[in-house]
């Protein structure tokens, strides 16, 4: 019963078996045999210890239904387990099987929904396309790994968090954590190291399976996006947003920002999605420092108006943007943080990022990050354009995944840009009254 595995997938399922390693990640090219290799080990564990619990997450729920709860769970099911021993519940996506275990299917991309799944207790948490989620989602799901099973001979499960993904840029949470076994947050060593493991794949690891044509079509993309799906190397993305960043140049190491220099905040809401805090500020060439973030998701905005609060301390902004929901600012405002609507111009706002972003005559950018932004980086790594399909050519919008931070760094950037129109104005119309020419 189950897979043939070929070398890597033993080798992994020695990993998965291994009851000293509770936090796995399987990260790698398209098509390797990471994700069919975790369907099979959630079913073998709901087998082995009646009445567990095992979920298998993705951010949305309609992607984890079209490809966990269709394509990859109902088919490895058909395949290898007889009927009787299960039978679904296609409302709540979910197996139960006639030990009474259960295997959830679920989205984590809506708060009342996230709120009932993760209201549960299991043996087994699997991310599918983990980089597609949060930090603080892996870390909540962690929580959630508190069940008490056992199997026939008395033997309790050990919980296990199971992670799988493509390969995204090496700033991801994901790269920290899952292959480098660093707080994302602090730089610092994870406290339980010792738990974790990872193993790469390659699509060539799972070639006995994979059409000699799909392998072929891997090795004909272009570099970096062959790097990432067919060797599973962690790279920058291809079509980048802002390919005018360079980490060499526009990263630098945190400093004491001077106390008169102007200062600005950007806010993009989020619950289930991150909430976002900038801090910028500009020094007297008019360029912008990036120098603070809060970055935070399931957390109700009126304890993050505080948070921003403490750390904001009694430094003074010339303005707070924010996206234009109006309960949010609402609650912003009631705390004492006065805010103005965001000048939320996708295109406009992209082009004037890309226009700090570009070295001046004197060598010097309009705009700077400092190193510590650790979400911040990531996503500017990860933010790209869709591709073109038939309605659509490429270029024209981006990929509105992973970009809450990108989303509040274009609302700081359009106000400055409005902000510097709006001075060069009463400069003139100022001068021109002074000379007595305009009245």
């Amino acid at each position: 019963m189950g897979l043939k595995f070929n070398k890597k997938q033993q080798y992994a399922w020695n990993i998965l078996t291994t009851s000293g390693k509770t936090r796995i990640l399987f990260d790698g090219g398209s098509r390797s045999g990471k994700t069919a290799l975790i369907v099979e080990y959630l079913v073998r564990r709901a087998l082995q210890y009646p009445g567990s619990r095992q979920l298998a997450a993705r951010k949305c729920r309609s992607h984890a239904k079209t490809s966990l709860w269709e394509d990859t769970i109902k088919g490895y099911l058909r395949k290898f387990i007889p009927a009787h021993l299960f039978r679904y519940n296609e409302s709540e996506l979910s197996i139960i099987f006639s030990n009474s275990s259960r295997i959830i299917i679920g989205g984590l991309d809506d708060a009342d929904r996230t709120e009932k799944i993760l209201g549960n207790e299991y043996i087994t948490v699997y991310l599918n396309e983990a980089t597609q989620l949060s930090y603080q989602s892996m870390q909540m799901a962690i929580t959630r790994l508190s069940q008490n099973a056992f199997d026939r001979k008395k033997r309790k499960a050990v919980p296990k968090l199971v992670m799988d993904c493509n390969p995204r840029g090496p700033r991801h949470w994901l790269h920290f954590v899952g292959v480098r076994h660093i707080d994302p947050e602090s730089g610092n060593v994870l406290p339980d190291k010792e738990k974790w493991a990872r193993v790469n794949f390659s699509a060539y690891d799972n070639k006995e399976n994979l059409p000699p044509e799909y392998l072929i079509s891997l090795e004909s993309l272009p570099q970096i996006m062959k790097e990432r799906m067919l060797s599973g190397v962690w790279r920058d993305n291809e079509g980048a947003v802002y390919d005018e960043f360079d980490e060499d140049t526009h990263v630098i190491p945190p400093f004491p920002i001077p106390e008169e220099w102007q200062k600005i905040r950007a806010i993009d809401f989020g619950y289930t999605n991150a909430f976002v805090c900038l801090w910028g500020a500009i020094d007297h060439d008019g360029r912008l420092y990036i120098y603070r973030e809060l970055y935070k998701s399931r957390e109700r905005t009126r304890v993050l108006a505080q948070e921003i609060k403490t750390l904001s301390g009694k430094e003074k902004y010339m303005t707070t943007v924010a996206d234009h929901d109006a309960q949010e600012r609402a609650e912003l405002e009631e705390a004492g943080i006065i805010t103005k609507g965001a000048d939320k111009k996708v295109i406009m706002g992209i082009q004037a990022v890309k226009n700090r972003l570009a070295k001046q005559e004197n060598g010097k950018c309009g705009i700077y990050f400092f190193n510590d932004l650790k979400n911040l980086l990531s996503e500017i790594y990860d933010y790209k354009w869709l591709p073109a399909d038939s309605s659509r050519n490429a270029k024209e919008e981006p990929l509105k995944l992973n970009d809450h931070a990108m989303d509040a760094l274009r609302y700081m950037v359009m106000a400055l840009e409005k902000k510097e129109k709006s001075s060069t104005f009463r400069s003139i119309t100022t001068s021109i009254h002074t000379d007595g020419r305009w009245k």
